[in-house]
């Protein structure tokens, strides 16, 4: 399973709003928030997943830059 991690920078005064609506996100787990902005993990079933859930993030009036961080994918062992 892809696994990503990403910073979400709101805009000014957005956090609050970004957070709650990152929480809502299936496959999305807020691990903190700092002067830097949001840090979060998104879990996925592809990597084509990961990246339509990155986009439609970036997207978000309320954004103003997304941060992707690190991307692992390993095999699943049988």
């Amino acid at each position: 399973m892809p696994v990503s991690g990403a910073v979400i920078v709101p805009v000014p005064g957005k956090e609050e709003e970004v957070e709650k609506n990152l929480r809502a996100l299936p496959g999305v787990e807020v691990k903190g928030r700092g002067d830097k902005g949001i840090a979060i993990v998104i879990e996925g079933e592809s990597t084509a997943e990961l990246q339509r859930l990155s986009e439609r993030i970036e997207k978000w009036q309320s954004v103003v830059d997304f941060q992707l961080i690190y991307v692992n994918v390993e095999d699943e062992v049988e």
